[in-house]
């Protein structure tokens, strides 16, 4: 048990020495020792006596600030009341060791003179005092608040000791050198188009034309390194063809620097994910985030990624490869290949059913292929409509057939010969030919509309038409379908105007272009067969000229010999059989095709 000197009526005291000189407080300090007849502090420097504090009402005198008087020592009495002054600076504290009594003595002096009484520490107390004290000096100057200089605690400003720029950096990446080099070149074109063609009987807007030109090409790689942990591979090239040959590599590694981090590697870009065991497979080319993280002996990976390649097993014989492929049903070649009428569709297998010889008498003479000029081409164009119905005997796209009627081929000589496509199949190409003025750029729109109630972009279309080079698509003549070099957009219109010949008599479809050529004075419009509109509507006739029997393989040259062909169905359960097999089947399930095999 500890004891302390004094009670209120010293503490008054004390506090009226404060506004004093030293003088008048050690004259003030000798007439309470002689009142209080008990010393102090005896002659030797190990002699000391206290006494306990005597607790009384201060509430009767309260503060204006709230105040408490310290009556404990420095160390275990500290008070952190922010309205309270510090003690002053010429009060000198101390904590000293007294090997006779095996005690730590603290004291507070003023010059020679003490300020307080000294108190004393047990060893076990003042060890965990000093452990306390330098654990809260030690996490202070880790954040950079405190100097800790010859055992005074220094408030201190963090940045004066914390080194932002260095310091930071230095921990993250391992070092504050920085080591970027790229290498490569950015084009950019950028200008105006600018042509003028007063020829052709173009109006005003259409013989002159101000494009914007910009383009912009990149070949750049970079390497680079930030400090020893973090370092970088870029390669980009805009006309680059292969995927693998654009690289982005951000690599994080903390093993050059240290073994005790948790965070071990970190790739981002290009990764991989080779694998030791041989059942389950790694793959070498991914594109998503890794990171290798460890705790203690353990250790983890883990991966977020994106596959960018697939493995193929490759067999060759006699020099060639051999190789599988497997196609969905409705993966056909989209907008390419397309009938030139119905009749050649329906008409399609029966002319196939004596392969290698095709029976029919259907034979193609001349064709003209038109589509959507977006090319901006001033040679072989001109302003076409397009028209669903041509040609055709029963099949129509108008909402009112009744406004088409069927006026058939003249003294038919054998069967299916009246439904044949011709412009006389129908009285559609008549009326519009009929008035010379109805091919008029202005008036073509409002009278196919009046006249036969047609829509524009579900039965016709008027566009600026570019005229087809023969290298552009190949079409079969005695089959009578067209197959362009590249898909068609959906915002792209295709029409035909053909000739052929069926038993000897000649027939055509559409306008030719040099059969209506274009007036300067008088532009007119070139009606053609229309097989592709802007709009395709699935509920027309015209979505059935689409050929959906061609499939890309990816493949050239494929060699005859040895190639095989099979059609599989995928059973689902619950859905189209009643029974659990999800194994291919070369039959339909529970349809009158069920026992028949589908590549018939």
């Amino acid at each position: 048990m500890r004891e302390r000197f004094g009670d209120c009526k010293i503490l008054n005291l004390i506090k009226i020495y404060m506004n004093f000189s030293v003088n008048v407080f050690l004259a003030m300090a000798v007439v309470i020792i002689i009142a209080l007849h008990q010393p102090i502090y005896g002659s030797g420097p190990t002699t000391y006596t206290s006494y306990r504090v005597m607790e009384t009402d201060l509430t009767s005198h309260p503060d204006t600030i709230p105040l408490r008087e310290r009556f404990g020592d420095f160390i275990s009495d500290q008070e952190r009341n922010p309205f309270d002054l510090k003690d002053p600076k010429l009060i000198t504290k101390k904590v000293e060791y007294d090997p006779k009594t095996k005690q730590y003595i603290l004291t507070e002096t003023i010059g020679s003179e003490y300020f307080r009484a000294p108190t004393y520490m047990s060893f076990d107390e003042y060890v965990a005092w000093k452990e306390k004290e330098q654990k809260r000096e030690y996490f202070a100057r880790l954040a950079g608040m405190s100097g800790g200089k010859n055992g005074v605690n220094l408030r201190e400003d963090p940045l004066d000791k914390i080194d932002v720029t260095r310091s930071l950096i230095d921990r993250l990446f391992g070092g504050t050198s920085v080591d970027i080099r790229p290498r490569g070149n950015i084009d950019l074109i950028v200008g105006l188009n600018y042509y003028k063609n007063e020829l052709g009987g173009r109006d005003l807007r259409q013989q002159q034309n101000l494009n914007f030109l910009f383009d912009m090409g990149i070949q750049m790689s970079m390497t680079g390194k930030i400090g020893e942990k973090l370092s970088m591979d870029v390669n980009y090239n805009t006309l680059s063809q292969f995927e693998f040959d654009r690289i982005l590599k951000l690599n994080y590694n903390t093993d050059v620097w240290t073994e005790d981090e948790i965070i071990k590697k970190i790739d981002v870009g290009n990764i991989s994910m080779p694998l030791r065991s041989t059942l389950i497979k790694g793959n070498q080319n991914l594109f998503g985030f890794k990171t290798e993280l460890q705790f203690g002996r353990l250790r983890t990976t883990l991966l977020a990624s994106q596959q960018k390649s697939e493995k193929q097993a490759l067999q060759l014989e006699g020099g060639s490869q051999i190789r599988d492929f497997v196609i969905r049903a409705d993966d056909y070649d989209e907008n390419r290949h397309f009938f030139l009428s119905h009749y050649n569709r329906e008409h399609f297998e029966e002319a196939l059913s004596r392969l290698p010889q095709i029976n029919s008498l259907f034979k193609i003479t001349k064709i003209e292929v038109w589509v959507t000029n977006d090319r901006r081409d001033i040679e072989n164009d001109r302003d076409i409509v397009l028209l669903g119905d041509f040609g055709e005997f029963d099949r129509l796209n108008t909402a009112r057939p009744e406004l088409i009627k069927k006026a058939g081929i003249t003294n038919p000589d054998i069967r299916g010969e009246a439904e044949l496509p011709s412009n006389k199949a129908n009285n559609l190409y008549r009326k519009l030919t009929r008035n010379i003025n109805d091919r008029s750029l202005t008036r073509v729109n409002t009278f196919i509309n009046s006249t036969f109630g047609m829509q524009q972009s579900r039965d016709f279309e008027k566009v600026r038409g570019r005229l087809l080079n023969p290298s552009e698509y190949t079409y079969h003549p005695e089959l009578g379908f067209i197959s362009l070099s590249i898909s068609l957009r959906p915002n792209q219109v295709l029409g035909v105007a053909y000739e052929y010949t069926y038993n000897g008599k000649t027939y055509q479809v559409g306008e030719f272009s040099e059969e209506i050529p274009e007036d300067p004075s008088n532009p007119g419009v070139l009606f053609v067969k229309m097989l592709k509109s802007t709009t395709q509507r699935v509920d027309l006739p015209i979505w059935d000229l689409m050929m959906k029997n061609f499939y890309p393989i990816g493949a050239f040259q494929v060699s005859s010999e040895d190639f095989e062909v099979d059609f599989f169905y995928e059973g689902i359960s619950g859905v189209t059989s009643t029974t659990d097999d999800f194994s291919d089947r070369r039959n339909l399930p529970e349809t009158n095709l069920a026992n028949r095999n589908l590549l018939e």
